[in-house]
C-alpha cells in the first residue's frame, strides 16, 4: 500500500483523533506526550512516546527525538500533549507562574505540526463531568482557532526538521563549509 501525501491539518486531525480515543473513548488517565515523525518516503513514519518527569527529562527526550528526526531526514513532525493553559487578562503578556501552579488553570491538549516551513496548531479543552472526573469530550477552543502556529512557538520543535535548503554552517577553518 502506497502512502499518500498529507497536510499539516491531516496531522492535527490524526493527533486529535488519537487524543479523543485515549481520553474520551478509552477513559485513560492521561495520554503520553507524543511526536509523530514523517519520513520522506512515508514508509518509515515513526511515533515516539516521550514520558518524562520534570524539565531535565523533557529536555533529554526532546534531544533524542530531534536526533531521530535528523537521522531519518524527517520531512514533518506533529507533537501532541496534555497541557495546563491560562487565559491572560488584557495587557498581561506573560504569567508569573507556570499554568500548572495556577488555580485558574485550564486543562487541555495541544497539538502542533510543522514541516519546517509552515507550522499549524490546535488547542483542545478537556471537558469533565466534575473536577478530576470522567472526561466527557475534547472541544476545540473557540478562543484559539486553528492557527498558523504563531501562538505555539516552542523550543521543543525548534530545528527538529532540518530543511535541505538551509545554508550550511560556517566553520572558521580555512573558510570552508563542512
Amino acid at each position: 500500500m502506497t502512502k499518500t501525501a498529507f497536510t499539516l491539518t491531516d496531522l492535527l486531525d490524526l493527533a486529535e483523533k488519537s487524543a479523543v480515543d485515549g481520553l474520551v473513548d478509552r477513559q485513560m488517565k492521561s495520554i503520553m506526550p507524543t511526536f509523530h515523525l514523517i519520513s520522506p518516503d512515508r514508509k518509515h513514519d515513526t511515533l515516539v512516546a516521550t514520558p518524562w518527569d520534570g524539565d531535565m527529562e523533557k529536555r533529554l527526550a526532546v534531544t533524542k527525538v530531534r536526533q531521530m528526526a535528523r537521522e531519518m531526514k524527517a520531512t514533518a513532525v506533529c507533537f501532541s500533549s496534555e497541557v495546563w493553559m491560562l487565559v491572560l487578562p488584557p495587557g498581561v503578556d506573560y504569567a508569573p507562574d507556570r499554568p500548572s501552579q495556577s488555580p485558574n488553570r485550564i486543562e487541555g491538549v495541544i497539538i502542533v505540526a510543522t514541516d519546517g516551513k509552515e507550522t499549524k496548531a490546535r488547542s483542545l479543552l478537556t471537558i469533565r463531568d466534575k473536577p478530576g472526573g470522567k472526561v466527557l469530550r475534547l472541544d476545540r477552543d473557540p478562543k484559539v482557532p486553528d492557527d498558523d502556529g504563531s501562538q505555539y512557538d516552542s523550543w521543543m520543535l525548534e530545528d527538529i526538521i532540518m530543511l535541505a535548503k538551509r545554508p550550511k554552517p560556517y566553520i572558521p577553518d580555512g573558510d570552508k563549509y563542512p
